[in-house]
Protein backbone atom coordinates (compact mmCIF):
# COMPACT_ATOMS: atom_id res chain seq x y z
CA UNK A 1 0.00 0.00 0.00
CA UNK A 2 1.59 3.17 -1.42
CA UNK A 3 1.33 6.78 0.25
CA UNK A 4 -1.00 8.20 -2.40
CA UNK A 5 -3.55 5.57 -1.43
CA UNK A 6 -2.87 5.84 2.97
CA UNK A 7 -3.84 9.72 1.98
CA UNK A 8 -6.80 8.71 0.19
CA UNK A 9 -8.13 6.77 3.54
CA UNK A 10 -7.76 10.14 5.38
CA UNK A 11 -9.78 12.21 2.55
CA UNK A 12 -12.62 9.11 2.38
CA UNK A 13 -12.78 9.55 6.50
CA UNK A 14 -13.42 13.29 6.14
CA UNK A 15 -15.91 12.98 3.72
CA UNK A 16 -18.37 11.17 5.72
CA UNK A 17 -20.65 13.08 7.89
CA UNK A 18 -23.05 10.75 9.07
CA UNK A 19 -22.85 7.10 9.75
CA UNK A 20 -25.45 6.90 6.98
CA UNK A 21 -23.72 8.32 4.22
CA UNK A 22 -20.60 5.87 5.23
CA UNK A 23 -22.98 3.05 4.96
CA UNK A 24 -24.17 4.14 1.39
CA UNK A 25 -20.52 4.55 0.69
CA UNK A 26 -20.18 0.71 1.26
CA UNK A 27 -23.04 -0.23 -0.71
CA UNK A 28 -21.81 1.83 -3.61
CA UNK A 29 -18.80 0.15 -3.26
CA UNK A 30 -20.17 -3.31 -3.57
CA UNK A 31 -21.94 -2.23 -6.76
CA UNK A 32 -18.59 -0.93 -8.30
CA UNK A 33 -17.34 -4.07 -7.84
CA UNK A 34 -19.41 -6.85 -7.43
CA UNK A 35 -18.87 -9.97 -5.57
CA UNK A 36 -15.22 -9.18 -4.14
CA UNK A 37 -16.32 -6.34 -1.61
CA UNK A 38 -19.39 -7.61 0.03
CA UNK A 39 -16.68 -9.58 2.23
CA UNK A 40 -14.70 -6.02 3.28
CA UNK A 41 -18.09 -4.14 3.78
CA UNK A 42 -19.24 -6.51 6.22
CA UNK A 43 -15.76 -6.28 7.83
CA UNK A 44 -16.15 -2.34 8.27
CA UNK A 45 -19.78 -2.60 9.56
CA UNK A 46 -18.07 -4.97 12.19
CA UNK A 47 -15.20 -3.10 13.25
CA UNK A 48 -17.81 0.77 13.42
CA UNK A 49 -20.29 -1.76 15.24
CA UNK A 50 -17.75 -3.00 17.54
CA UNK A 51 -17.15 -0.17 19.74
CA UNK A 52 -19.41 2.87 18.03
CA UNK A 53 -23.10 4.03 18.70
CA UNK A 54 -24.46 3.60 15.26
CA UNK A 55 -27.48 6.31 15.99
CA UNK A 56 -24.92 9.06 14.66
CA UNK A 57 -21.05 9.08 13.38
CA UNK A 58 -21.10 12.87 14.39
CA UNK A 59 -22.81 11.95 18.22
CA UNK A 60 -19.41 9.46 18.91
CA UNK A 61 -16.60 11.11 16.81
CA UNK A 62 -14.87 12.14 19.80
CA UNK A 63 -14.10 8.86 20.93
CA UNK A 64 -10.68 8.03 20.13
CA UNK A 65 -11.59 4.16 19.94
CA UNK A 66 -14.66 4.65 17.54
CA UNK A 67 -12.76 7.25 15.36
CA UNK A 68 -9.88 4.39 14.86
CA UNK A 69 -12.51 1.92 14.25
CA UNK A 70 -14.00 4.11 11.70
CA UNK A 71 -11.03 4.91 9.85
CA UNK A 72 -9.80 0.92 9.78
CA UNK A 73 -13.15 0.83 8.30
CA UNK A 74 -12.90 3.06 5.35
CA UNK A 75 -9.30 1.99 4.56
CA UNK A 76 -11.23 -1.99 4.14
CA UNK A 77 -13.99 -0.58 1.73
CA UNK A 78 -11.26 1.43 -0.09
CA UNK A 79 -9.55 -2.10 -0.03
CA UNK A 80 -13.04 -3.54 -1.45
CA UNK A 81 -13.09 -0.90 -4.39
CA UNK A 82 -9.31 -1.95 -5.15
CA UNK A 83 -10.14 -6.03 -4.81
CA UNK A 84 -8.16 -6.42 -2.30
CA UNK A 85 -9.95 -7.71 0.95
CA UNK A 86 -8.20 -9.69 3.59
CA UNK A 87 -9.83 -13.05 4.44
CA UNK A 88 -10.77 -13.63 7.96
CA UNK A 89 -11.74 -15.84 10.63
CA UNK A 90 -11.06 -19.57 9.08
CA UNK A 91 -11.01 -18.02 5.35
CA UNK A 92 -8.33 -18.89 3.87
CA UNK A 93 -8.96 -19.69 0.16
CA UNK A 94 -6.47 -16.57 -1.12
CA UNK A 95 -3.57 -18.68 0.72
CA UNK A 96 -3.82 -21.62 -2.02
CA UNK A 97 -1.56 -19.37 -3.71
CA UNK A 98 0.67 -19.17 -0.95
CA UNK A 99 3.84 -20.81 -0.17
CA UNK A 100 5.89 -20.53 3.34
CA UNK A 101 9.17 -21.07 2.81
CA UNK A 102 12.05 -21.61 5.52
CA UNK A 103 15.46 -20.84 4.81
CA UNK A 104 18.26 -20.71 7.08
CA UNK A 105 21.10 -19.07 6.50
CA UNK A 106 23.18 -21.82 7.53
CA UNK A 107 22.15 -25.25 8.55
CA UNK A 108 25.45 -25.61 10.48
CA UNK A 109 25.53 -23.22 13.50
CA UNK A 110 28.19 -23.18 16.04
CA UNK A 111 27.35 -23.49 19.83
CA UNK A 112 26.66 -19.62 20.81
CA UNK A 113 26.47 -18.31 17.71
CA UNK A 114 22.56 -16.48 16.50
CA UNK A 115 20.73 -19.30 14.64
CA UNK A 116 19.85 -16.50 11.64
CA UNK A 117 16.27 -18.22 9.89
CA UNK A 118 14.71 -16.53 6.93
CA UNK A 119 10.55 -16.69 6.70
CA UNK A 120 9.41 -15.86 3.75
CA UNK A 121 5.93 -15.86 1.53
CA UNK A 122 5.63 -16.69 -2.12
CA UNK A 123 2.85 -15.57 -3.90
CA UNK A 124 2.52 -17.69 -7.10
CA UNK A 125 -0.27 -16.55 -8.53
CA UNK A 126 -1.50 -13.53 -11.22
CA UNK A 127 -3.04 -11.27 -8.99
CA UNK A 128 -2.63 -9.56 -4.97
CA UNK A 129 -3.22 -11.60 -1.69
CA UNK A 130 -4.21 -9.52 1.10
CA UNK A 131 -3.38 -11.35 4.30
CA UNK A 132 -4.30 -10.99 8.00
CA UNK A 133 -3.26 -12.54 11.34
CA UNK A 134 -6.00 -14.04 12.03
CA UNK A 135 -7.90 -13.64 15.23
CA UNK A 136 -6.44 -9.69 15.52
CA UNK A 137 -8.17 -6.69 14.14
CA UNK A 138 -6.62 -5.41 10.88
CA UNK A 139 -4.55 -2.40 11.12
CA UNK A 140 -3.29 -0.53 8.51
CA UNK A 141 -0.38 -2.07 6.89
CA UNK A 142 2.97 -0.22 7.45
CA UNK A 143 4.68 1.67 5.13
CA UNK A 144 7.96 -0.48 5.85
CA UNK A 145 8.40 -3.23 3.69
CA UNK A 146 9.45 -6.91 5.24
CA UNK A 147 7.46 -9.76 6.87
CA UNK A 148 5.76 -8.85 10.02
CA UNK A 149 6.66 -10.74 13.31
CA UNK A 150 2.97 -11.28 13.79
CA UNK A 151 2.25 -12.78 10.22
CA UNK A 152 5.47 -14.98 11.47
CA UNK A 153 3.96 -15.92 14.02
CA UNK A 154 0.52 -16.98 13.36
CA UNK A 155 -0.23 -20.07 13.63
CA UNK A 156 -3.42 -19.45 15.99
CA UNK A 157 -4.70 -18.98 19.66
CA UNK A 158 -2.56 -21.39 21.49
CA UNK A 159 0.42 -21.95 19.16
CA UNK A 160 2.43 -19.89 17.18
CA UNK A 161 3.05 -21.79 14.06
CA UNK A 162 6.78 -21.80 14.68
CA UNK A 163 7.55 -25.38 15.75
CA UNK A 164 10.89 -26.11 16.78
CA UNK A 165 11.89 -30.39 17.46
CA UNK A 166 14.60 -32.11 18.85
CA UNK A 167 16.23 -35.18 17.64
CA UNK A 168 14.03 -36.77 21.22
CA UNK A 169 11.24 -35.29 19.33
CA UNK A 170 10.91 -32.40 22.24
CA UNK A 171 8.78 -29.81 20.30
CA UNK A 172 8.46 -25.99 21.67
CA UNK A 173 5.76 -24.18 19.59
CA UNK A 174 5.31 -20.88 21.94
CA UNK A 175 8.05 -18.28 21.35
CA UNK A 176 9.46 -16.84 24.25
CA UNK A 177 8.63 -13.45 25.21
CA UNK A 178 6.21 -12.59 22.23
CA UNK A 179 2.34 -11.58 22.79
CA UNK A 180 -0.06 -11.66 19.99
CA UNK A 181 -1.07 -8.73 19.71
CA UNK A 182 -4.97 -7.04 19.62
CA UNK A 183 -4.11 -5.52 16.13
CA UNK A 184 -1.95 -6.79 13.67
CA UNK A 185 -0.71 -5.19 10.46
CA UNK A 186 -2.62 -6.53 7.12
CA UNK A 187 -0.48 -7.41 4.34
CA UNK A 188 -0.88 -7.24 0.78
CA UNK A 189 1.54 -9.41 -1.43
CA UNK A 190 1.88 -8.52 -4.62
CA UNK A 191 1.33 -10.85 -7.76
CA UNK A 192 4.48 -13.07 -8.30
CA UNK A 193 6.37 -11.76 -5.45
CA UNK A 194 8.36 -12.62 -2.16
CA UNK A 195 8.36 -11.22 1.33
CA UNK A 196 9.75 -12.38 4.33
CA UNK A 197 11.91 -11.55 7.43
CA UNK A 198 15.30 -13.14 9.05
CA UNK A 199 14.73 -14.09 12.78
CA UNK A 200 17.62 -15.47 15.46
CA UNK A 201 15.36 -17.75 16.53
CA UNK A 202 17.60 -18.70 20.04
CA UNK A 203 15.44 -15.12 20.94
CA UNK A 204 12.23 -16.89 20.77
CA UNK A 205 13.26 -20.26 21.04
CA UNK A 206 16.02 -21.24 24.07
CA UNK A 207 16.36 -24.53 23.36
CA UNK A 208 18.55 -23.51 20.25
CA UNK A 209 21.01 -21.95 22.88
CA UNK A 210 22.10 -26.02 23.48
CA UNK A 211 23.65 -28.20 21.03
CA UNK A 212 21.99 -30.73 18.73
CA UNK A 213 20.08 -31.33 15.80
CA UNK A 214 17.17 -29.13 15.57
CA UNK A 215 13.61 -29.78 12.88
CA UNK A 216 11.71 -26.34 12.22
CA UNK A 217 8.74 -25.93 10.46
CA UNK A 218 6.80 -22.85 9.89
CA UNK A 219 2.59 -23.02 9.82
CA UNK A 220 1.32 -19.81 9.80
CA UNK A 221 -2.14 -18.30 9.17
CA UNK A 222 -3.45 -20.95 11.72
CA UNK A 223 -2.06 -23.85 9.62
CA UNK A 224 -3.26 -23.03 6.46
CA UNK A 225 0.43 -23.25 4.98
CA UNK A 226 3.23 -25.05 5.74
CA UNK A 227 6.53 -25.19 5.03
CA UNK A 228 9.06 -28.08 4.07
CA UNK A 229 10.87 -29.26 7.29
CA UNK A 230 14.78 -27.67 7.65
CA UNK A 231 17.12 -29.66 9.98
CA UNK A 232 19.77 -26.96 11.49
CA UNK A 233 22.62 -29.01 13.39
CA UNK A 234 24.15 -26.70 16.39
CA UNK A 235 27.82 -28.10 16.92
CA UNK A 236 31.20 -27.01 16.93
CA UNK A 237 32.30 -27.35 13.23
CA UNK A 238 35.19 -29.46 12.44
CA UNK A 239 38.51 -29.47 10.57
CA UNK A 240 40.68 -32.25 9.21
CA UNK A 241 44.36 -32.44 9.84
CA UNK A 242 46.44 -34.64 7.37
CA UNK A 243 49.62 -34.92 8.26
CA UNK A 244 52.31 -36.63 5.73
CA UNK A 245 56.35 -36.70 6.31
CA UNK A 246 56.63 -33.35 4.27
CA UNK A 247 54.05 -31.49 6.60
CA UNK A 248 50.84 -30.87 7.92
CA UNK A 249 47.74 -29.88 6.17
CA UNK A 250 44.30 -28.34 7.69
CA UNK A 251 41.27 -28.69 5.35
CA UNK A 252 38.39 -26.24 6.60
CA UNK A 253 35.14 -27.91 5.47
CA UNK A 254 32.29 -26.11 3.60
CA UNK A 255 29.37 -27.54 5.56
CA UNK A 256 26.48 -25.67 3.97
CA UNK A 257 27.50 -26.16 0.42
CA UNK A 258 28.19 -29.63 0.23
CA UNK A 259 26.87 -30.99 3.07
CA UNK A 260 27.01 -34.89 2.45
CA UNK A 261 30.48 -34.14 0.93
CA UNK A 262 31.24 -33.03 4.35
CA UNK A 263 29.71 -35.88 6.68
CA UNK A 264 30.82 -38.30 4.31
CA UNK A 265 34.90 -37.10 5.05
CA UNK A 266 34.29 -36.18 8.56
CA UNK A 267 33.06 -40.38 8.79
CA UNK A 268 35.78 -41.81 6.72
CA UNK A 269 38.64 -39.52 8.56
CA UNK A 270 36.94 -39.80 12.27
CA UNK A 271 36.54 -43.63 11.87
CA UNK A 272 40.67 -44.04 10.89
CA UNK A 273 39.93 -45.32 7.09
CA UNK A 274 42.05 -42.27 5.92
CA UNK A 275 45.52 -43.41 8.48
CA UNK A 276 47.96 -45.18 6.76
CA UNK A 277 46.35 -45.01 2.81
CA UNK A 278 48.63 -42.98 0.68
CA UNK A 279 48.61 -40.15 -2.24
CA UNK A 280 48.76 -42.71 -5.16
CA UNK A 281 48.54 -40.55 -7.94
CA UNK A 282 50.29 -36.65 -8.41
CA UNK A 283 49.63 -34.22 -11.89
CA UNK A 284 52.92 -32.02 -10.88
CA UNK A 285 51.52 -28.19 -11.35
CA UNK A 286 48.01 -29.42 -11.36
CA UNK A 287 46.56 -31.91 -8.21
CA UNK A 288 47.38 -34.62 -5.84
CA UNK A 289 44.83 -37.29 -5.24
CA UNK A 290 44.47 -40.33 -2.69
CA UNK A 291 42.21 -41.83 -0.37
CA UNK A 292 42.08 -45.21 -2.34
CA UNK A 293 42.05 -48.08 0.25
CA UNK A 294 43.84 -49.95 -2.57
CA UNK A 295 46.44 -47.66 -2.94
CA UNK A 296 46.19 -47.81 -6.82
CA UNK A 297 42.55 -45.55 -7.63
CA UNK A 298 40.26 -48.49 -8.18
CA UNK A 299 38.52 -48.82 -4.46
CA UNK A 300 35.91 -47.08 -3.07
CA UNK A 301 34.37 -47.27 0.40
CA UNK A 302 34.30 -50.45 2.07
CA UNK A 303 30.27 -50.23 2.16
CA UNK A 304 29.74 -49.47 -0.90
CA UNK A 305 28.18 -46.15 -0.11
CA UNK A 306 28.39 -42.98 -3.08
CA UNK A 307 27.57 -39.48 -2.68
CA UNK A 308 25.72 -37.34 -5.03
CA UNK A 309 27.31 -34.38 -6.90
CA UNK A 310 27.24 -31.09 -4.64
CA UNK A 311 29.03 -28.91 -7.33
CA UNK A 312 28.65 -25.28 -5.98
CA UNK A 313 29.62 -21.94 -5.90
CA UNK A 314 33.53 -22.06 -5.03
CA UNK A 315 36.00 -22.90 -7.78
CA UNK A 316 38.40 -25.51 -8.05
CA UNK A 317 41.90 -23.16 -7.45
CA UNK A 318 45.15 -23.81 -5.27
CA UNK A 319 44.20 -25.82 -1.79
CA UNK A 320 40.79 -26.84 -3.07
CA UNK A 321 40.01 -30.18 -1.85
CA UNK A 322 37.02 -32.08 -3.87
CA UNK A 323 36.22 -35.68 -4.64
CA UNK A 324 36.96 -37.69 -7.05
CA UNK A 325 34.46 -39.60 -9.64
CA UNK A 326 34.15 -42.71 -10.95
CA UNK A 327 34.28 -43.10 -14.71
CA UNK A 328 33.03 -39.28 -14.42
CA UNK A 329 29.72 -40.42 -12.92
CA UNK A 330 28.84 -37.15 -10.38
CA UNK A 331 26.92 -39.29 -8.24
CA UNK A 332 29.81 -41.90 -7.65
CA UNK A 333 31.61 -39.55 -5.03
CA UNK A 334 33.02 -42.26 -2.31
CA UNK A 335 36.71 -41.68 -0.74
CA UNK A 336 38.76 -41.12 -2.68
CA UNK A 337 39.44 -36.83 -3.02
CA UNK A 338 42.15 -34.80 -4.74
CA UNK A 339 43.60 -31.45 -3.81
CA UNK A 340 43.91 -28.68 -6.70
CA UNK A 341 47.72 -26.85 -7.03
CA UNK A 342 46.33 -24.01 -9.37
CA UNK A 343 43.25 -22.29 -10.51
CA UNK A 344 41.50 -25.54 -13.26
CA UNK A 345 38.25 -23.86 -14.63
CA UNK A 346 36.93 -26.69 -16.23
CA UNK A 347 36.62 -29.22 -13.28
CA UNK A 348 34.04 -26.43 -11.40
CA UNK A 349 31.31 -28.03 -12.83
CA UNK A 350 32.10 -31.61 -12.50
CA UNK A 351 33.99 -31.81 -9.32
CA UNK A 352 32.27 -31.16 -5.87
CA UNK A 353 34.66 -29.16 -3.93
CA UNK A 354 33.84 -29.46 0.20
CA UNK A 355 36.39 -28.20 1.40
CA UNK A 356 40.19 -25.99 1.21
CA UNK A 357 43.14 -25.91 3.01
CA UNK A 358 43.99 -23.33 5.11
CA UNK A 359 47.14 -21.84 6.45
CA UNK A 360 50.36 -21.21 5.23
CA UNK A 361 51.75 -24.58 6.63
CA UNK A 362 49.52 -26.34 4.44
CA UNK A 363 50.12 -24.46 0.81
CA UNK A 364 53.73 -25.02 1.91
CA UNK A 365 53.45 -28.66 2.46
CA UNK A 366 51.16 -29.25 -0.78
CA UNK A 367 54.18 -27.24 -2.84
CA UNK A 368 56.84 -29.58 -1.27
CA UNK A 369 53.95 -32.65 -2.21
CA UNK A 370 54.04 -31.18 -5.99
CA UNK A 371 57.57 -31.37 -6.04
CA UNK A 372 57.97 -34.75 -5.61
CA UNK A 373 58.85 -36.74 -9.12
CA UNK A 374 56.50 -38.81 -11.15
CA UNK A 375 57.04 -41.94 -13.33
CA UNK A 376 55.05 -42.07 -16.43
CA UNK A 377 51.68 -43.17 -15.05
CA UNK A 378 51.36 -40.49 -12.56
CA UNK A 379 52.37 -42.66 -9.51
CA UNK A 380 55.16 -40.39 -7.05
CA UNK A 381 58.82 -42.31 -7.04
CA UNK A 382 58.54 -41.67 -3.41
CA UNK A 383 55.72 -43.15 -1.60
CA UNK A 384 53.44 -40.33 0.12
CA UNK A 385 51.60 -41.53 3.25
CA UNK A 386 49.01 -40.26 5.23
CA UNK A 387 50.25 -41.16 8.48
CA UNK A 388 47.74 -39.67 10.44
CA UNK A 389 44.19 -38.19 9.88
CA UNK A 390 42.39 -36.48 12.68
CA UNK A 391 39.81 -34.74 13.54
CA UNK A 392 39.72 -31.36 15.61
CA UNK A 393 37.42 -28.55 16.43
CA UNK A 394 37.32 -25.93 13.80
CA UNK A 395 38.14 -22.22 15.32
CA UNK A 396 35.32 -20.49 16.78
CA UNK A 397 34.57 -17.65 14.75
CA UNK A 398 34.37 -13.80 16.47
CA UNK A 399 31.94 -12.30 14.23
CA UNK A 400 28.84 -13.80 12.75
CA UNK A 401 27.97 -12.25 9.70
CA UNK A 402 25.03 -9.91 9.19
CA UNK A 403 21.82 -11.61 7.25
Amino acid sequence: MDGSITEAVGAWQAAFATYDDFVGMLVWADLLVPGRSSACAGQSLFLVTLSCDASGWSDVSDRRGCRDMMRKAVFLSLMAVLGACPAMGDDHASLKSVRAVVRPLSRHVPPHQPVMVQFLLENTSDEAVTLSVPNTAPEIPSPEAGLPLDHIFSGGAKISGVTVTTNTDRAWDRPVGYRKPKEAAILILGAHSVVGMTVDLREYFPSLRGTGKFRVKWAPYEGAIVSDEVIIDIASRKQVVITVDQGKMVIDLFYDEAPAHVANFLDLAASGFYTGKNFHRSVPGYMIQGGCPRGDGSGIRLDGHRIASEVNHHKHEKGSVSMALLDDDPNSASCQFFITDTRVKDWDDEYTIFGELVGDESLATLDRLMAIPVDDEGRPTKTIYMRTVRVIDAPTPQHHAAP
